[in-house]
């Protein structure tokens, strides 16, 4: 019995020991669970009790530096579906059929979307207005119930596209994609601080993943991106946009233009474009591009081909080229434009002065090698300035020697030609140029603007030091990123290198402003009646001897003060004349005399430029013919007198029309035959005395337009405001604007 008990008293021991540690493990489980992976497990019970849905962030604003919006984000809805809740609702043939319809999509995809094995689906991204409005009516229980409970498990979920409004500078915006992640331009450089946070609504659901019968949302609200505000001005970049796409197709541009309009003094960035170029709103469609792209004839074509391989490989070769941001991407020889540096160098190391004088005979002897000067007759006896505004080769490689290969390069490094200028925006490439010591040829002909290769953004920055008073500063193309809190980051004027002393730039813009202003300067074709323009044309070969060249120009006013400076550059154009002076000069005088009357710069006229200036006509109707005559003869005008009456009935032009001095207002002091025209004749080629008399002898008024210095011998007649042809009215005012053939 003793020995029962006993036994029966140690089995009791062992059970109770095991039941302890059997709590003891139990309690410890539920420790580490509530403890350990307590925050799993409750988030684990919130995913199966709870749906969360995201809402998108609102991208941040792109602005002007006039608060322009230039780019924007707009709420759009996208449609999403619950394939439980409508498997539950067991309508999913209905819902397919009449989703396909309204989304224009094929019913098997739909039918696919809306009957996979999850509680979340995406079936079509930024419906219409319209698409969105017929699927509310599904929805809605008032118009049919049984139609609207197969709809429950269809909703909306906001997102956002993106417009941009005036659809300019699509090199430097960029655009996105369809996540609205940024792809290019500004969009990609600043998308961290463009793109926001995204918000979500927690809302309950059941095991099926349906709708719970009790309500529960809580929501976190999504933070818009911040906004990025350019230095670009909105009306330069248009008209710096306009002339550069007139140039594409006038000029036959094979591998199209570049032009950028930069404040000297800080660096800023008013204007920047290449063109051809794209619809930011379409950014993947390339029939904007081919529009303006010259001989393109076969990627078009592989474009359009049934083989997918060559369609897809000929479509990426195209949207590369047009998405390519030539200002900052592509490097090229300068030529002549790069004659501002040397002449500048040679000032500052004092190895000439202003009184220097050289002698070209139309070539130099260098090493073993002759080097032609663009006016193979030479230039003759000629001084610092005249070699400069001549354009003279010789002149430049004798500057480039007397420099010497270290200082020169030293200089090179100096205004900023080594490296990138660290302008915000991706894919700016960097310089080719000497590395080792160079030879007397290399100095020679790099002294010129050959030899070596710089980007449009770098040459410009380092023509604004020269112009400025002698700092190289940073191109900056941003002003500030902001939010609803204030600016969060502010981008100032940066001074990289002081290069030149004020005396130099100062002489530098005196010489530069003859060069347009002198009848015998290379860039008179970017001369401007009232505004003092400086500059320098430039033509460089692309590769030897194939016949390809690069026109350009760089500009700047006014002369004495400048506010801007512009640089155009034409690849390839596939016209007879393919020298900068004579087809970038033009188009770089018109968009710095479009930029100066926007900006407020008032016309300052020379005694001899006051002379043309044209004259409104005054309204001499209901006057007698007397009384007419001393109003237009105020003017400087000449008056013809039709009909025998005492009062002016009717005049031509009429009142308010802009012409030149000693042009003709005819008065009628009898009905007017309205059917009486003049057929307007062809001016082209003619100089300006020629096309005078031509339109005189018609009876047509003539006006000089456009860029050019017209005093000058050698301007001819290149474009007229109205056609030849056409049928106008006696007195018409007849446009024409001139050029002069340029060498260099």
């Amino acid at each position: 019995m003793a020995m029962t008990l006993s036994r029966m008293k140690k089995r009791s021991v062992r059970l109770f020991a095991v039941l302890v540690i059997l709590l003891a493990i139990l309690i410890c489980r539920i420790a580490y669970w509530q403890v350990v992976r307590g925050n799993e497990m409750k988030e684990a019970v919130l995913r199966q009790q709870t749906s969360r849905t995201a809402i998108n962030a609102s991208r941040g604003t792109i602005y002007d530096r006039n608060q322009k919006v230039l780019a924007e984000s707009a709420t759009v809805n996208t449609v999403v579906c619950n394939p439980q809740q409508i498997k539950k609702d067991g309508g999913a043939e209905i819902v397919a059929t009449k989703l396909s319809e309204i989304l224009d999509m094929d019913r098997d995809s739909v039918l696919e979307k809306i009957t996979k094995n999850n509680q979340f689906q995406y079936i079509k991204k930024r419906v219409t207005v319209e698409e969105a409005q017929e699927i509310k009516k599904l929805k809605d229980s008032s118009v049919d119930k049984e139609t609207a409970k197969l709809f429950s498990g269809v909703y909306f979920e906001e997102d956002s596209k993106r417009y941009y409004q005036y659809n300019i500078a699509s090199h430097i915006i960029g655009f996105t994609g369809y996540d609205n992640n940024g792809i290019q331009g500004i969009e990609l450089t600043f998308d961290s601080y463009l793109t926001g946070r995204a918000g979500s609504v927690l809302s309950a659901k059941t095991a099926s993943g349906g709708m719970t019968d009790y309500q529960y949302e809580q929501d976190e609200d999504a933070q818009k991106g911040d906004d990025v505000v350019l230095t670009i001005d909105e009306t330069i970049q248009s008209i710096l946009e306009k002339y550069l796409e007139q140039a594409c197709i006038e000029d036959q541009l094979k591998e199209g233009a570049c032009g950028i309009v930069m404040n000297p003094k800080t660096g800023e960035i008013l204007a920047m474009a290449t063109k051809p170029d794209f619809d930011l709103n379409k950014p993947t469609d390339l029939s904007q591009f081919e529009k303006y792209a010259i001989d393109m004839g076969e990627d078009i074509a592989n474009a359009e081909s049934s083989d997918d391989d060559v369609k897809n490989a000929a479509v990426a070769k195209i949207r590369n080229k047009m998405w390519r941001n030539k200002a900052i991407s592509d490097t090229y020889e300068p030529g002549s434009t790069f004659k501002i540096l040397t002449a500048a160098m040679a000032l500052e190391e004092n190895v000439a002065d202003l009184n220097s004088q050289f002698f070209c005979n139309g070539a130099k002897q260098v090493a073993d090698r002759r080097i032609r000067c663009h006016k193979t007759a030479g230039h003759g006896a000629e001084d610092f300035a005249h070699g400069v505004i001549n354009s003279c080769n010789v002149v430049f490689m004798d500057l480039g020697l007397r420099l010497g290969s270290d200082k020169f390069q030293e200089y090179f490094k100096a205004f900023g030609l080594t490296q990138k200028t660290g302008i915000e925006l991706i894919g700016e490439s960097g310089s080719v140029f000497y590395r080792n010591r160079m030879s007397e040829v290399d100095l020679a002909t790099s002294s010129f603007g050959q030899g070596f290769s710089v980007t449009p953004i770098q040459h410009i920055t380092a023509i604004s030091s020269v112009i400025n008073g002698g700092n190289l500063m940073k191109p900056q193309i941003v002003k500030e990123i902001r939010n609803s809190n204030g600016i969060v980051k502010s981008f100032y004027p940066e001074v990289v290198n002081r290069v030149i002393s004020e005396d130099t730039s100062a002489a530098m813009r005196n010489i530069l402003e003859r060069v347009v202003a002198d009848p015998k300067g290379t860039g008179k074709n970017a001369y401007i009646k009232g505004y003092r323009i400086g500059g320098k044309t430039g033509t460089s070969e692309k590769g030897r001897n194939n016949g390809k060249r690069i026109a350009s120009f760089v500009g700047f006013a006014p002369a004495d003060d400048p506010q801007i400076v512009c640089l155009i550059m034409l690849d390839e154009p596939q016209v007879a004349n393919k020298y900068g002076g004579t087809i970038a000069a033009p188009i770089a005088g018109a968009v710095i005399e479009e930029v100066l009357e926007y900006m407020g710069v008032d016309r300052q006229y020379t005694e001899e430029e006051a002379k043309t200036i044209s004259v409104s006509v005054p309204d001499l109707r209901e006057m007698s013919v007397e009384a007419a005559k001393e109003a237009v003869g105020g003017k400087k005008l000449n008056i013809k007198v039709v009909g025998n009456g005492d009062t002016v009935l009717d005049q031509l032009p009429k009142p308010g029309i802009s012409i030149g001095e000693n042009a003709t207002v005819i008065v009628y002091t009898q009905e007017r035959d309205a059917n009486k025209k003049v057929t307007v004749p062809n001016l082209s080629g003619l100089s300006i005395s020629a096309a005078k008399q031509k339109l005189t002898e018609l009876g047509l008024n003539f006006e000089i337009a456009g860029a050019g210095l017209t005093n000058s011998e050698g301007a001819y007649a290149f474009k007229q405001s109205i056609p030849a042809g056409t049928a106008v009215e006696p007195a018409t005012v007849i446009s024409v604007e001139f050029r002069h053939s340029a060498s260099d």
